[in-house]
């Protein structure tokens, strides 16, 4: 009867062909050992075999041209041939050479020995066939002994574990973290930059000096030579001659003044003071003194009228440009942001491969100068500025990675970084100074997971009963345990501790780093 074959390997041990009859699918199979094989060098390995198989429940057939190996088969209770038929059947080794062949003397002389008589008397042992033989008993201790060994080296070397930890990763963020730059240290690589810039402008005056058309105005001084009336006389009892508001008056040139002080009176014997306008407006009415020297209407001959001072106020209608002090702030203005975009735009175009520029430039106190100053009055002047700017370049890998560096060394002692997500990092310039002294704020992030020390779980657990090793990995800080062992379950734990495999395995949300590479180079809808 045909039956599948498992080709043997000459270098493959019991453990690896246990595993491979374990899962063999069939009951029946049959074994081809090839010459110098392993596991046909010792009748030990054909016992394990014989166990194994039988705890398996399969029925094995071994297949073997070394007559050696055939025989341990044979003695540890295996069907044995000598090869492999076309159709898969076994065929049996030739046979072996025949017996001498005896003499007849020898032939009788078994053939008596052989066929005794059921009344013939019983040979009585003697001590030579009775006593312990040394070689033989020296042979079976060996035997018994290499079965132990054999027992204990299967239960030691041959059984393994596979231990599945299986724990949660968490979130661990640093936030509102600064790191400092400066040129020449590191994490940060800051190169400064400064240029310095002038120009010169010319700007029209926005004030002026505007004299309106205003009359000319002075005094004049009324005198009265008349003497004071007599009883019966016209005028008696007044204290003077009443001069009335508005009272027009003339200069040498015709020119008309009015009276504005009010109704005075001019005493007898006396002098009065008025106040006068020009009736014309304009600087002709500025006149000299004793020029107004004409009373219109006076029917008194004695009483006259003079200026004792030229008038003066009288103003024709007038503009003159005026620089004012808000006109040299806006030409500084002007000039200053002039200045600080042509600055800007060549510190930007100074950006090399990798770098970014700061988007704080730092400016000097601009030297500014005119030609002319504030209340001159002139109608356009001239500004002169000379600025100076720095720009810090920086590169953005080295912030990135200053804010992972940052966040490596804060993780605590009983965790670790997950390498499979990336660590998040976003950042802004926070302020910069003089000299190229960047300060950056911003956010890391990344996901933790608990640090386990394998070889001291492997300690723990090697040899002890399988509850127990369970009990102890359940109070490691994970999720779930799961223990495996091969090629059959065991009571106890294998005894070798490098024939225990642990699996660390972390469950996340996190993104890992292919997916967060692929979303950063995937265009946001949201980004400008």
């Amino acid at each position: 009867m045909a039956m599948n074959q498992i080709y043997v390997e000459t270098e493959e041990e019991i453990p690896e062909l246990v595993e491979r009859l374990r899962r063999y699918h069939g009951e029946d199979t049959m074994l081809v050992l090839p010459m110098r094989s392993r596991i046909g060098q010792s009748r030990f390995n054909f016992q394990l075999l014989r166990n194994y198989s039988a705890r398996l429940g399969k029925r094995v057939t071994v297949v073997c041209d070394d007559p050696a190996v055939q025989r341990m088969a044979s003695e540890s209770g295996f069907p044995v041939f000598g090869a492999v038929g076309p159709e898969g059947q076994g065929i049996p080794s030739e046979s072996e050479s025949p017996s001498t062949v005896r003499k007849w003397w020898q032939r009788k002389t078994s053939v008596a020995t052989t066929h005794v008589g059921v009344g013939s008397p019983r040979k009585l042992l003697t001590k030579t066939a009775t006593e312990l033989r040394p070689g033989r008993f020296l042979l079976y201790v060996t035997a018994i002994t290499l079965i132990v060994v054999g027992l204990f080296a299967a239960a030691v070397f041959v059984p393994s574990a596979s231990v599945t930890l299986v724990a949660q990763a968490q979130p661990f963020t640093q936030k509102d973290v600064e790191i400092q730059a400066q040129p020449g240290k590191p994490p940060i690589k800051v190169r400064s930059v400064s240029i310095s810039k002038s120009t010169s402008q010319g700007f029209k005056v926005t004030g002026s000096i505007n004299v309106p058309l205003a009359p000319s105005t002075g005094q004049v001084v009324y005198t009265n030579d008349i003497a004071a009336p007599k009883p019966g006389q016209f005028g008696y009892g007044s204290p003077g001659i009443q001069v009335k508001r508005g009272q027009r008056l003339m200069n040498t040139n015709q020119l008309e003044f009015a009276q504005t002080s009010g109704d005075l009176i001019v005493p007898w014997k006396g002098t009065a003071t008025a106040n006068v306008v020009a009736v014309n407006p304009g600087t002709v009415g500025n006149v000299g003194d004793h020029t107004i020297t004409v009373i219109e209407g006076n029917p008194f001959d004695k009483l006259t009228v003079a200026n004792p001072q030229s008038t003066g106020g009288g103003t024709d209608p007038s503009s003159t440009p005026q620089m004012t002090v808000a006109d040299f702030d806006a030409a500084r203005a002007q000039l200053e942001q002039s200045l600080h975009q042509s600055i800007a735009q060549t510190l930007a175009a100074a950006t090399q491969s990798g770098e970014k520029l700061s988007e704080t430039l730092i400016f000097g106190a601009p030297q500014f100068s005119t030609d002319h100053q504030p209340n001159d009055k002139v109608p356009t002047f001239t500004g002169t500025m000379t600025v100076t700017g720095e720009g810090d370049f920086y590169t953005d890998a080295d912030v990135v990675q200053a804010f992972k560096t940052y966040l490596s060394q804060r993780v605590p002692n009983d965790h670790q970084l997950l390498t499979e997500s990336p660590i998040q990092v976003s950042y802004r310039l926070l302020s910069a100074a003089k000299g190229g002294y960047l300060v950056f704020v911003g956010q890391t992030s990344a996901y933790v997971a608990p640090k386990l020390d394998e070889e001291q779980i492997r300690s723990q657990i090697v040899g002890r009963p399988v509850a127990q090793a369970r009990i102890y990995l359940q109070k490691l800080p994970v999720k779930s345990v799961a223990i495996k062992e091969q090629p059959i379950a065991l009571p106890l734990m294998p005894f070798l501790d490098r024939r225990i495999q642990l699996h660390y395995v972390v469950e996340s949300n996190a993104p890992t780093a292919e997916a967060a590479a692929q979303t950063q180079a995937s265009p946001s809808p949201s980004s400008p």
